[in-house]
């Protein structure tokens, strides 16, 4: 997708009202989308994908007359839950009407009927602007452009926590801009024309994507080559950001639950969804293939047999799963099988050829006690690494994720084609892992003394 997905965007039914308030945006120098409703064609959902601020007219449905709303309402939940997308991230719905009295009634409906499991559809707030305050309703003319950038703000500003978080965006997106105007400037003045641009750049972009991923690996995947050179120079520049004024003060608003006094203690189904934010990539969103770096894949059914185990690993299911990974036989079935890929990084990212290693690993959900020993102690073996609590948008119970660096295989990329992928380790908790796993393979057997 070339072009950002707009953040602001406006439904109504009534074409002369929806020219007035993109027109007042566009007096503001803000984008706006509209979007005229039609009840007999369905909505575009591709211009839902990143909306931050929805207006809807609450009558879109006209010829609809009833005395509690409650059609216009149930029209608008489907209209949500249609069309706002799962990684679309949170927003505010403005009720864009002449019946500004009805917002609280439409909270109280969507609360109680927007799908459950569909909870990315629901606004972080409704609230209500007037028509009749901005617009002339008869004539569609706008007459109040200042004062309907006020109630916007306001109408964002009424929930600190997502104005923080929309100017945070906008500061990815400066930096974003300023990554590339800093790329573009590496090319000559000279060839600054028309004609000679497109070359001198596609030079640049070429030299970035050598020196990240090597020449022979470059045509296999342009885009990751040239965005691991440009990655950190970005979140350099959205880290070191200026954020001090109105910024620090709004932030200050967001973020005030830090105190000990005042933040509750995760559960672990929390804790489980914050760290797969920070350290899983699902399977669906991103492209995740069983050959790459971190990757946790399903462990295949012509490998997960006592007999193609023993021959690989030198022990049963029965016996990993107990003796290794100290799980009761009752709940074995509780447990899924794991390969998680390590290895080299620079192994990966030039494709060199050879035998992959892969480390069997078992999800544990948190529910599963482990076996303990004749002390009353769970101790797991010295080889074993253990992810922070995880849960997935597949699997809802908190689990997690016991690896054992000595249980290990090898297979060449070629032969993980047929396997499953779930997810994979980003960098930092991947380097724990592979860190532990060289200090466990590598102790030395020094003697030291006290």
């Amino acid at each position: 997708m070339m072009f950002a997905a707009p953040r602001f965007l406006a439904v109504d039914d009534k074409p002369e009202h929806l020219t007035a308030i993109l027109e007042t945006f566009q007096r503001l120098g803000a984008p706006c989308m509209g979007i005229q409703f039609d009840a007999a064609q369905p909505l575009e959902k591709i211009a839902f994908r990143g909306v931050r601020a929805l207006f809807l007219d609450l009558h879109l449905i006209t010829g609809v007359k009833t005395t509690d709303d409650k059609q216009h309402f149930a029209n608008i939940a489907s209209i949500l839950e249609e069309n706002i997308s799962e990684i679309g991230g949170p927003f505010i719905l403005i009720l864009w009407t002449e019946h500004a009295q009805l917002a609280a009634a439409l909270t109280d409906y969507l609360d109680q009927s927007l799908d459950a499991d569909k909870p990315w559809c629901r606004p972080l707030a409704v609230m209500a602007l007037a028509k009749e305050k901005f617009i002339n309703v008869g004539t569609g003319a706008t007459e109040a452009a200042d004062e309907l950038r006020q109630a916007v703000e306001a109408a964002l500003d009424g929930n600190p926590q997502l104005a923080a978080l929309i100017g945070w965006e906008t500061d990815v997106l400066a930096a974003a801009g300023e990554t590339l105007s800093s790329l573009t400037s590496l090319v000559p003045a000279a060839s600054r024309t028309t004609a000679a641009f497109g070359g001198a750049l596609d030079e640049v972009l070429s030299r970035l994507a050598v020196e990240a991923v090597g020449k022979k690996h470059v045509a296999d995947d342009p885009r990751a080559a040239v965005t691991g050179a440009l990655a950190p120079i970005l979140a350099d520049r959205i880290v070191n950001q200026d954020g001090g004024g109105p910024t620090a003060a709004l932030w200050a608003k967001a973020v005030t639950r830090h105190g000990q006094k005042q933040l509750p203690q995760a559960t672990p189904a929390e804790a489980g969804g914050i760290n797969r934010m920070l350290h899983v990539a699902v399977a669906g969103p991103e492209r995740i293939a069983p050959a790459d770096w971190g990757a946790v894949s399903e462990v295949p059914a012509d490998i997960w047999t006592d007999k193609a185990l023993t021959d690989v690993l030198g022990v049963d299911i029965d016996h990993l799963l107990r003796a290794e990974f100290k799980v009761h036989r009752d709940h074995h079935a509780l447990c899924r099988p794991r390969l998680v890929r390590i290895g080299a990084v620079c192994d990966h990212a030039q494709k060199r050829p050879g035998p992959i290693p892969f480390l069997f690993a078992v999800e544990i959900p948190g529910t599963v006690a482990r076996l303990a020993g004749p002390d009353g102690k769970v101790v797991p073996p010295a080889a074993e690494w253990r992810s922070p609590v995880l849960t997935l948008p597949t699997v809802a119970d908190p689990f997690v994720l016991h690896v054992n660096s000595r249980f290990e295989m090898n297979r060449p990329a070629a032969a993980t084609g047929a396997w499953k992928a779930i997810y994979r380790l980003r960098e930092q908790l991947l380097m724990q892992l592979i860190g532990h796993t060289a200090a466990y393979v590598g102790r030395p057997g020094i003697v030291r003394l006290p």
